[in-house]
């Protein structure tokens, strides 16, 4: 997907080696249609006005998730770069179009998969046909200065395709006729957003309310208790002085297992370990007779499922149940959806790099394990201890220090649509091109596999 859009935009390489074509099918291409749609050359021609030193993310969207009412990702918001964004500020020119076009291209393998997108543009823009043909059915298209947009007729158009169409908070009696309200975290706080809210209520009762930029968790969750569709920002930090809770006993048993297997004790412990527990048992059965893992006959026994699985796939499906562990709050499948998407990241990445097998799994935990303290709610570091993680490990994720810091720092400013700390650490892991492309698969598959936790889960 990347590829086209860079050809759009005239993008050129770095001097880093270019990923060999992953195998994992989960991410889908735009179709021939969409692509065909667009009248090349008026990309090119807006491709033409960009300068040669823009920076390598010029093609690519930051992607942030975005809750929905049951706690799980429902879509993301996609936004350019902020260097972008102070660039472009009040244009509406060649330039600024073929950037919001790359844009909204960037939303349609997510719109495909049944995820809502977010994008924010000027609304000048959609009178720009090339623009407005790649705002694909689902979208959800912010209007910013919206009195200078299109008319009414044209906007009728892209809502009879499919698209809605939304306005930012401002004064509600003035605010043209919309499908949805954005509203944006800042310093105000979520106390100003719920304020906003109120008067949106008032004058507009029916209107669905969204928000993004939130600050916290725990600000994320507080928002869609009162009521609103989608609400976005900093799904790994919780509000400062949150209440913490001490270690469950389930998680308790999990770190015991895994223990187990770190200390490389036969599989018949193991297997007694887990016989020992009636949930844990029933789930991994379950588990083993899945489509999954496609065993050739019923699997009866805890001790044929361990046989079955391999230490190694055991220990993957034992840090998938941790992560199941945590006590229900309403953004836990997001959590874990989340914790997913960033270790199958890591994961790829050491994957492409020609790392050892073990050495990704690794990274696989390394980007799960940083999102227990929010699903666990209590400080990170009594949630990694009755686990025996190497010191690489303990050192990235208590202390964003070690050789394996910077892996979690990409993640984290993944996540965070974190420009320069992206930029930053992607160059030192071998370029910005050979990551782009993993972490649309990393979220596809973690969008799969969150629906499975317990069950079964994709092919790795």
């Amino acid at each position: 997907m990347f590829g086209w859009l860079k050809a759009w935009l005239g993008h050129k390489p770095g001097s880093a080696r270019r990923p060999a074509k992953a195998a994992d099918s989960s991410t889908i291409s735009p179709p021939e249609s969409e692509s065909a749609a667009v009248p090349k050359a008026e990309l090119a021609a807006d491709a033409s006005a960009f300068p040669a030193s823009d920076t390598p993310l010029a093609a690519v969207a930051m992607r942030l998730a975005l809750l929905g009412q049951n706690g799980q990702i429902a879509g993301f918001e996609f936004r350019l770069p902020d260097t972008q964004l102070e660039r472009l500020q009040g244009r509406v020119d060649a330039r600024a179009a073929a950037r919001f076009s790359a844009l909204l291209a960037s939303t349609h393998t997510s719109l495909q998969a049944g995820r809502q997108a977010l994008v924010a543009l000027p609304a000048a823009l959609l009178d720009r046909p090339a623009v407005a043909r790649l705002a694909a059915p689902g979208v959800m298209l912010l209007l910013l200065d919206a009195a200078s947009g299109p008319d009414a007729a044209a906007l009728g158009r892209l809502r009879a395709r499919g698209v809605r169409i939304g306005v930012p908070d401002g004064p509600p009696h003035l605010a043209p006729v919309a499908d949805f309200v954005w509203l944006q975290g800042g310093a105000g706080g979520v106390d100003t957003l719920m304020l906003s809210a109120q008067r949106w209520r008032e004058a507009r009762p029916r209107l669905p309310l969204m928000a993004s930029g939130l600050a916290h968790l725990d600000e994320v969750e507080q928002l869609l208790r009162a009521g609103f569709s989608l609400a976005g920002g900093r799904l790994d930090l919780s509000r400062p002085g949150t209440p913490r809770q001490a270690l469950q006993p389930a998680a308790h048993r999990l770190a015991a297992l895994l223990n187990h297997l770190a200390l490389d004790r036969d599989t018949a412990t193991v297997a007694e370990a887990v016989r020992a527990d009636a949930t844990l048992s029933y789930r991994l059965l379950r588990y083993a007779n899945s489509a999954a893992i496609g065993a050739p006959r019923a699997v009866e026994t805890v001790a044929d499922a361990v046989q079955l699985l391999g230490r190694n796939e055991l220990r993957r499906w034992l840090e998938l149940m941790l992560l199941n562990a945590a006590e229900a709050r309403q953004a836990s499948p997001a959590l874990q959806e989340s914790a997913l998407a960033r270790g199958r990241l890591l994961e790829l990445l050491a994957r492409q790099r020609g790392e050892p097998e073990a050495a990704a799994r690794t990274r696989f935990t390394l980007g799960m394990f940083s999102m227990l303290e929010v699903l666990l709610r209590l400080p990170l570091a009594d949630a990694l201890a009755p686990l025996r993680l190497g010191e690489a490990l303990e050192q990235a994720l208590l202390q964003g220090t070690g050789p394996l810091a910077d892996e979690l720092k990409l993640a984290v400013a993944c996540d965070l649509g974190d420009e320069a700390g992206f930029l930053a650490v992607a160059e030192r892991l071998g370029g910005v091109d050979p990551v782009l492309p993993l972490v649309e698969q990393a979220w596809a598959w973690a969008a799969a596999a969150s629906g499975t936790v317990g069950s079964a889960a994709p092919a790795r």
